[in-house]
This record gives structure tokens, sequence and C-alpha cells, in this order.
């Protein structure tokens, strides 16, 4: 799971591209090795609108149609209520 996607530097965008297209590998150049995901991999990444918060960047659409994309949003005070009492 990555958090807060859209903060990430453009080089971690750039080498999580690479991962997420028809490659499907990942290179580390500290140790100059490439490495494949299992067959089963996935990737999970949350992130808020770029323009609500401070720093936040909006992604290119390339790369967020490698994601299946939910938006939630707030919850209402009645259900939040109701998920803190449980």
């Amino acid at each position: 799971i990555l958090d807060e996607l859209n903060l990430a530097p453009t080089e971690v965008l750039e080498a999580l591209n690479r991962l997420l297209d028809d490659n499907r590998e990942l290179y580390l150049p500290e140790i100059n090795e490439v490495v494949k995901p299992h067959p089963s991999f996935r990737l999970f990444a949350t992130q808020n609108p770029s323009g609500a918060y401070g720093g936040r960047k909006p992604l290119s659409r390339a790369f967020r149609n490698r994601f299946l994309e939910m938006y939630v949003g707030d919850i209402p005070p009645s259900e939040f209520v109701t998920i803190l009492q449980k």
C-alpha cells in the first residue's frame, strides 16, 4: 500500500510506472539489479485530491490509467459516530 502517492518524488513515480507497465520490472540502481514481481503482485495506493491539500501534485493520466480509481468522500457525521461506537 502506497499512501499519499501524489506526494512521491518524480523518480519514484517513474520507477513505479515501469513496474506497472508491460515490462513489469523494477530497476534498483543502487545495487544494479532488476526485480520482477510475483505473478499475483498487486499494488494499492491512496491519495488526496491535488488541489485540496498542499504539496500534492496531479498524477498524469497515463500513470493513473494503471490503477482502478475509487473516490471516497467524507464520512457523514452520523456514520462517523457509529464507527467510533463500534
